[in-house]
């Protein structure tokens, strides 16, 4: 093996350390020096950053201790004008477990007729309202109760299912003015309680209870005693209402008999009542003229689609008109219609020949007679 060394030596292969690797190692060593410089550079670059960052974060920090109480005052102030906005009614009916109301209001209170479902006898409902409003709490009977509101206000309704007219609505001064004056005049006449409604309008001429009370005597809303046999149904004009194609004004013109009946898909037993009225309606097209009776429709529905979908689902073929004014349907103050259904059938001069709520009992056998075929 020496030998082999020697021989590979003796050729000129031997190795001795040289300039050329110390220059090697020289360039590598100040390449490693100026890349730990460039390092150091960058570590102190990176620590002058950190510094600036939590210098910023500190005032940010600052910053948001200054402007977290203006966002919860900010927060407050939203929620304060929307509590100054809002109107509550809460309510409490003895002897009724589960039941809906409805409500509605006709000076922009609500746009809509909106349900109330009462639980266990208790009730809560709430909307927001700009200004003064009248709504109308409608019960499971039909009657009414008038609530006056404000922006903010919140009322009591309270009383027994038994006696719907001796509710108290509570909680504001012109509810409980109101409130004092039914009670006190519970069980007046007609003309007691219109005197008394004078003389409470004499001594309170500002109050919203008299301006309500002059809109009843003067007819707007008013409920009336309704129409009666012998009348003569004259002036009765129906506009478009927007909701079908039908853009023409009906006129009750004398030449045949009609039929008005009144109805409102959250009253179901008036709806109940189509079925008469479909045979009336499919009768009166096999007799002359002068005994085809022309059947009219005018729902109080305030929803429209509410009023769309029944006359779809129940087949409403007749002539038909939906104002979405409820109570406050121009025909129906017109005929102080008071309750639902309604009916009113006039004979071929539109001489009012029978009118009532009970199809069998008021309509059927009139109409019967009148058209020489109507269902018995």
């Amino acid at each position: 093996m020496r030998n082999v060394m020697n021989t590979y030596l003796s050729k000129g292969q031997r190795h001795t350390p040289g300039k050329s690797h110390s220059s090697f190692v020289i360039r590598h060593l100040s390449s490693i020096i100026r890349h730990s410089s460039f390092v150091i550079r960058h570590s102190s670059l990176i620590i002058r950053h950190s510094s600036l960052v939590i210098r910023h974060s500190s005032h940010v920090i600052r910053h948001s201790s200054f402007f977290t109480p203006l966002l919860i005052a900010l927060a407050m102030t939203i929620s304060a004008c929307s509590d100054s906005r809002r109107f509550r009614i809460n309510g409490e009916i003895e002897n009724l477990e589960q039941a809906e109301f409805y409500i509605y209001s006709t000076d922009g209170g609500l746009d809509r007729l909106d349900t109330i479902t009462v639980a266990d006898g208790r009730f809560k409902w709430e909307t927001l309202i700009e200004h003064e409003a009248t709504f109308f709490l409608v019960y499971p009977n039909l009657s009414q109760q008038v609530i006056f509101a404000s922006p903010g206000d919140e009322v009591r309704v309270i009383g027994d299912a038994a006696q719907l007219r001796a509710i108290n609505v509570l909680g504001t001064d012109d509810n409980k003015a109101y409130t004092e004056f039914r009670m006190a005049h519970f069980n007046d006449n007609a003309k007691q309680l219109s005197e008394a409604m004078h003389d409470f309008m004499a001594a309170h001429p500002d109050s919203r209870v008299s301006i309500y009370m002059r809109s009843l005597s003067q007819g707007g809303g008013s409920r009336g005693s309704g129409v009666e046999v012998g009348q003569k149904l004259t002036g009765i004009e129906l506009p478009p209402d927007g909701l079908s194609a039908d853009s023409t004004t009906l006129r009750l013109r004398p030449g045949r008999p009609v039929l008005l009946t009144f109805w409102a898909s959250w009253a179901r037993e008036t709806v109940e009542d189509f079925y008469f009225i479909k045979k009336a309606h499919e009768q009166s097209k096999h007799v002359a003229d002068e005994k085809s009776v022309r059947v009219v429709s005018i729902s109080l529905d305030a929803v429209a689609d509410a009023y769309s979908s029944t006359c779809r689902y129940d087949s409403v073929l007749w002539e038909s008109r939906c104002y979405r004014q409820v109570w406050d349907t121009p025909i129906v103050s017109q005929l102080s219609v008071t309750s639902l259904p309604y009916y009113i059938l006039t004979d071929a001069n539109l001489n009012i020949v029978a009118c009532g709520s009970n199809w069998k009992d008021d309509i059927q056998r009139t109409l019967y007679n009148l058209t020489a075929g109507g269902d018995r």
